[in-house]
């Protein structure tokens, strides 16, 4: 039986589809979801912390794709994998991963993808590489990945908890990479001079005014009740927050 694959990056269509027509043909039974498609672009640090957040609901030996890439083609970083809490994440070996490791509760390895076909295209090794690594994962066979030491590819810069917005989804709501058990319940957050009220659920306040909870992933995230945030906040870009005391 094959190990469901779960699909994380930061472009959409076609180029998902591309991905997936490449795993269909080694397996056309294999099991493919989709996680996020919208990761901030070229944003690494923001993509390893929503993986990280994201990963426990799926089953032990699951096999994420992940692709948030700006150094593709070029000797930048390698094209890997790690396991990790016994599931599989194959991509980038660029920092993409970092969170992940850091929130691991067992031994992380880490290896190089070395079996490489020669007609890969300089700019997608989502498709010509790690597409195809992650399905023969998906079957037990590790026959294209080389050990090496993980430290060789931590990223030691990034903070573990991410103080700025991280992703905005369908709703308006802004994700942030702070972790909710690491604020105390005296302590809210503070957005473009913002002090949001910190509430349980939306309608702990008025309708149209802004909060800040803890999502189902157990991260800080901004919202308005029955509102978009993100237009009442004016958001184009993912701006930084602060941890103060709350009132």
């Amino acid at each position: 039986m094959t190990a469901p694959i779960v699909l994380f990056c930061d472009f959409g269509l076609p180029y998902t589809g591309q991905m997936k027509a490449k795993m269909l043909s080694a397996d056309s039974g294999l099991l493919i979801l989709d996680l996020f498609h919208d990761v901030p672009a070229h944003n690494i640090e923001a993509g390893s912390a929503l993986l990280a957040a994201h990963t426990r609901d799926f089953p032990k030996a699951t096999v994420f794709v992940c692709v948030v890439d700006p150094g593709v083609g070029s000797c930048q970083r390698r094209p890997g994998a790690i396991f990790a809490d016994q599931r599989w994440f194959v991509g980038p070996l660029n920092g993409l991963f970092e969170h992940v490791v850091r929130q691991s509760e067992g031994d992380v390895q880490a290896f190089e993808i070395t079996n490489i076909c020669d007609d890969v295209s300089a700019t997608f090794h989502g498709r010509d590489i790690f597409a195809p690594v992650a399905a023969k994962l998906a079957q037990g066979d590790q026959s294209d990945l080389s050990p090496i030491a993980l430290d060789d590819i931590r990223q030691t810069a990034f903070k573990d908890d991410v103080k700025s917005v991280i992703y905005v989804d369908g709703f308006g709501n802004l994700m942030t990479g702070i972790r909710a058990k690491v604020m105390s319940e005296h302590e809210t957050l503070e957005i473009l001079g913002h002090k949001l009220d910190r509430a349980q659920t939306f309608s702990d306040v008025p309708k149209g005014k802004l909060l800040v909870y803890e999502n189902n992933v157990g991260l800080m995230e901004i919202a308005a009740h029955q509102g978009r945030a993100h237009e009442m906040l004016h958001i184009s870009a993912l701006p930084s927050v602060k941890i103060i005391r709350a009132l």
